[in-house]
């Protein structure tokens, strides 16, 4: 963990040891024979494109965003443990299966609307596979002046113009393959001063193919506009149809059971003095694939706050990339997760100051429960010279229940300005044997012990969401995790 002032690094933390890693050159030589081209034009990858990308129905509201993604994937190649970005997050799993777009009119039980309601929402979203499914909505009907939420086609022209501005320009591969995909986007518009007596919440719902050997893919897009001094709160969820309630149990369930792909995207644009609380909870089936973009765009004195919570699916990645377009703006985040038995986890965050007085904090904390779990941390901070008087500060805690679990934490932190307030640091740890010695003493299991202290080890991120039905399920996915790894069993 360095931190990079101009063309300077340094160490930010005393005691740490502090490696230089040189990659070894490799000569690059032209391909010899027509057959080595061939072979690299016929790459996994490439025929994964190829086969998933598939002509769709595109509304009319969806036209540019389509021509401009689909001009993109003539020159794209989904990334490999290659790519930099990618080098600890293997998503050949997915590569390896069959993705067909998930058909339409998937049935949602009342049992499953009733288990993941968020009672206080002045506005509950149903979105089953990219649909937003209006007759399982409630409050769409009975908004206050100036708030608008429903699909893109009732939204104002000033708020569909900003369609993929952000992931046009800042998307990766998996921002394409969402704009080739996606059947429709829910808006979320507050005009100047408008705001909501509670959060829309978001429910994303995903069925998982009949076959086997195939995934339902579902690519939902979410377009956030806040007006000059309005306030709104966001509240995403994501479940399986039918896997819902066993979101964390990763390991205990087979490779091939609640096969679907989530390609999520969110656009968020915060106008001047606006402020957006955005939560975000996945909580997806066992053995589903979760990739998901949030881009944010924050004019002046704009105020920011994301909380996540990852304990689900079995391969799970966040790009959340966050521009403070103006000065006195303040963003914050938190971030928690969970990585059980086969379950990888990767947040990869990108914030970027340019203007003076702004302010950012960040907090990730990621929980290792077992050897086949890994968890990945890529945080970027960047003061660039005119964010003069910045306070930023970034944070990552990371615990490793078990021998051979793992974790890759990068945080970074580059400042260009030299007339800021600017930490980070990385910690990674298990659990105190005094800690575990407190509660045996007083008559608890270990086991019950352990669940304890993981649950208050990542509270500190779920809290803040406040509100206390997500809190519960959320702990629920913690001990069922724990439960499902035979040493916290058996330990008891």
């Amino acid at each position: 963990m360095q931190t990079s002032v101009g063309n300077m690094s340094r160490p930010m933390l005393s005691g740490q040891r502090f490696g230089l890693f040189i990659l070894p050159r490799h000569a690059c030589k032209p391909c010899k024979s027509a057959a080595v081209a061939s072979a690299i034009q016929v790459a996994p990858e490439d025929k994964w494109l190829a086969r998933t990308v598939k002509d769709v129905a595109t509304p009319p509201g969806l036209v540019t965003l389509r021509e401009a993604s689909t001009g993109a994937l003539a020159t794209l190649r989904m990334p490999t443990t290659r790519n930099e970005e990618y080098r600890f997050t293997d998503i050949s799993p997915l590569l390896k299966t069959a993705v067909e777009p998930a058909a339409p009119g998937a049935v949602v039980t009342s049992e499953l609307l009733q288990r993941t309601d968020l009672p206080d929402a002045a506005v509950v979203a149903v979105v089953v596979d990219g649909v937003l499914r209006s007759e399982l909505c409630r409050g769409l009907a009975d908004l206050p002046k100036g708030v608008y939420v429903g699909p893109l086609e009732g939204a104002s022209a000033a708020v569909v113009e900003k369609l993929g501005s952000l992931s046009n320009s800042r998307g990766g591969p998996f921002a394409v393959l969402n704009g080739s995909l996606t059947p429709g986007v829910l808006v979320v518009a507050a005009e100047p001063g408008a705001s909501l007596p509670g959060p829309v919440f978001v429910l994303h719902v995903a069925s998982a193919s009949s076959a086997a050997a195939i995934a339902n893919a579902n690519a939902p897009r979410l377009l956030v506009h806040a007006g000059v001094g309005s306030l709104v709160e966001v509240v995403e969820e994501y479940v399986g149809l039918e896997d819902s309630t066993t979101a964390s149990a990763a390991a205990s369930a087979s490779s091939d059971h609640g096969h679907y792909l989530t390609v999520s995207m969110a656009e968020l644009f915060l106008e001047p003095a606006a402020e957006v609380k955005h939560s975000y909870v996945q909580r997806e089936a066992a053995g589903s694939f979760h990739f998901k973009g949030t881009l944010v765009h924050q004019a002046e004195r704009s105020r920011y706050t994301v909380t996540e919570a990852s304990v689900g699916a079995a391969i799970a990645r966040h790009d959340l990339t966050i521009l403070q377009g103006g000065p006195e703006t303040h963003t914050e985040m938190g971030h928690f997760l969970l990585c059980g038995p086969n379950q990888l986890h990767d947040l990869h965050s990108r914030l970027q100051l340019d203007h003076p007085h702004g302010t950012a904090n960040q907090l990730h904390k990621c929980i290792v429960s077992h050897a086949s779990g890994r968890g990945v941390f890529d945080g970027n901070v960047k003061v660039n010279r005119a964010a003069q008087k910045t306070d930023a500060g970034q944070l990552s805690r990371n615990l490793l229940l078990v021998p051979l679990a793992t974790v890759n934490v990068k945080p970074n932190l580059q400042i260009i300005a030299d007339d800021v307030k600017c930490t980070h640091g990385c910690a990674v740890s298990d659990l105190r044997d005094e800690e575990l010695f407190y509660f045996r003493a007083r008559g608890i299991s270990a086991e019950a012990a352990r669940q304890a202290l993981v649950f208050s080890f990542g509270s500190e991120v779920v809290q803040r969401m406040g509100r206390q039905a997500l809190a519960k399920r959320v702990q629920e996915d913690v001990s069922r995790t724990l439960r499902s790894v035979e040493q916290f069993a058996g330990a008891a």
